[in-house]
């Protein structure tokens, strides 16, 4: 009896020890353990369960979230190219290469291009043709001195001529007789005029021709003998336009400053000015 009552006092000791050994717990295990993952699991399990209990139907709770790289506000600004792309044209932006937007349709409709609004190579290859035609740095991008011929130019619906042809010398010499035509204006209507003092039709325009380069003789009727006829179609702004009578006479003439408009000295009380052609009597004549 005392050898079996040691040996099951044994046993149980070895067994309390054993059961010690493989299963710990309490406060010496947790106070040694070294923790194996990262304290962004926690924080990322915490913000899968709290979305999963907001769309539970549970309470919610707010999960707050790493700052994003870009806003929705940062994106929806313009870029330097979008803003000089969409300046005012009075403001003769310096619209370059890549840059896109309503100005950019404004050029590409002036140099006839299809109207992307993308500044690309086919613009800039039209630009440099348009900026040597008038003798202007062909640098393919938009500057003042460009700006200011191409909105003259879609004014007056004159664009391309090779400098040093005589299609540049015929573009340029219609350039500067609407440019002394535009001069004019508010001069006085004067029967006989042929000064700055006042001018009927036939001594305005051959003043302005005059100061263009070309002389023309006196009278309107003269003035239509002494030009090349041509028709409506291939008429351009700083030709002749002559008005005709039931006849056939010629009774008037002005100056052609394209889409149906001239520049003349009409009558008696009516100055030089702009106005739009009001019949279908007349015919066309260039120098």
């Amino acid at each position: 009896m005392p050898v079996t009552a040691r040996r099951t006092a044994l046993h149980g000791a070895v067994s309390q020890s054993s059961d010690a050994s493989t299963r710990p717990t309490g406060r010496g295990l947790a106070k040694h353990r070294k923790s194996s993952k990262s304290a962004a699991a926690p924080r990322a399990a915490a913000a899968v369960l709290s979305v999963g209990l907001a769309v539970g139907g549970g309470a919610a709770i707010s999960v707050v979230t790493a700052p994003q790289t870009a806003s929705a506000a940062t994106t929806a600004k313009l870029t330097a190219g979008q803003i000089r792309g969409n300046a005012s044209i009075a403001s003769r932006p310096l619209i370059r290469f890549r840059d896109s937007g309503k100005t950019v349709k404004y050029v590409q409709k002036t140099l006839r291009l299809r109207q992307d609004g993308w500044f690309g190579n086919s613009t800039v290859g039209a630009l440099k043709k348009f900026q040597r035609s008038w003798g202007l740095s062909a640098t393919g991008y938009m500057n003042k001195p460009t700006w200011g011929r191409l909105t003259w130019a879609a004014n007056h619906g004159v664009l391309y001529g090779k400098v040093g042809t005589k299609a540049a010398s015929t573009t340029t010499f219609r350039a500067k007789v609407l440019r002394e035509a535009a001069k004019l204006k508010g001069t006085p209507y004067r029967y006989g005029g042929t000064s700055t003092k006042g001018f009927d039709c036939s001594g305005y325009t051959g003043y302005v021709y005059k100061k263009a380069g070309k002389k023309l003789p006196r009278t309107s009727r003269q003035q239509y003998s002494a030009t090349k006829h041509i028709s409506k179609a291939t008429a351009k702004a700083g030709d002749l336009v002559f008005f005709k009578s039931g006849g056939g006479g010629v009774y008037h003439v002005g100056i052609y400053a394209g889409g149906g408009m001239l520049w003349h000295a009409s009558k008696p009380g009516k100055p030089v000015a702009k106005a739009k052609i009001w019949t279908s009597s007349v015919a066309f004549g260039r120098v």
